[in-house]
């Protein structure tokens, strides 16, 4: 009998286990994939950078909804005691960015961040440009040769409060420093990202910096 009682408890938590399981893929489940850090092009001095992030979002649920908005906290290892925060200042035109020598510009990011629904399981790429939360109160984000530790939050409508949904960390060497001093754009790239479809969309908006073709000599 006790026997009995207990595979039925068991059988009871299977079920309940499963019901669970399948009420959340009719629910909105966002998710974002990411990693990647640009420092681009923008005629800003070096102490004062704001930074693109290259961004795909997923949703694994069979329902749609909203993300509502996003945040980026940047903390360097350096003086962890005192991050900052950024806020979404712009959707960035991919291919008017590399267009413009990936330099901002009035032409490729002029639209606003705002939120956005995202159907049953479907996916966007979006690529936005972060800016001191609090500009002329807050700190700007300076940079100098260290380790970085990024954190996104997403603000979703299945959710009353942020997640935080991505962290990821880069080392800005002095050479990074001086191409950005010297007004080139400077690419970190997160290798830890390994889903191969979320490389091939990214890969398809030609975001990264291209290879110059080999060269070959007359024989």
């Amino acid at each position: 009998m006790e026997l009995f009682s207990l595979g039925l408890s068991v059988v009871a938590l299977a079920l309940a286990a499963l019901a669970m399981l399948k009420i959340r893929k009719l629910e909105f489940c966002p998710e974002v994939v990411g990693g990647d850090v640009i420092l681009p092009r923008s005629g800003r001095a070096a102490g004062a950078a704001r930074v693109l992030l290259p961004l795909h979002f997923c949703n694994a649920g069979h329902a749609g909804g909203i993300v509502e908005w996003v945040a980026l906290r940047v903390t360097p290892e350096a003086d962890a005691d005192r991050p900052v925060l950024l806020s979404p200042a712009a959707e960035v035109d991919m291919q008017r960015f590399i267009q413009s020598r990936r330099r901002l510009t009035e032409d490729n990011c002029s639209e606003p961040f705002t939120g956005f629904a995202l159907d049953a399981r479907r996916s966007v790429s979006k690529f936005i440009l972060f800016d001191v939360a609090e500009r002329g109160r807050a700190a700007p984000l300076a940079l100098r040769p260290g380790r970085y530790y990024f954190e996104l939050f997403v603000k979703a409508s299945n959710a009353s409060q942020p997640k935080l949904e991505r962290s990821f960390e880069h080392v800005l060497e002095e050479k990074h420093l001086a191409d950005y001093r010297d007004d080139l754009a400077v690419y970190l790239i997160d290798y830890q990202v390994t889903l191969p479809g979320v490389r091939r969309a990214l890969a398809d908006s030609e975001w990264l910096p291209q290879a110059a073709p080999a060269r070959t000599s007359a024989r």
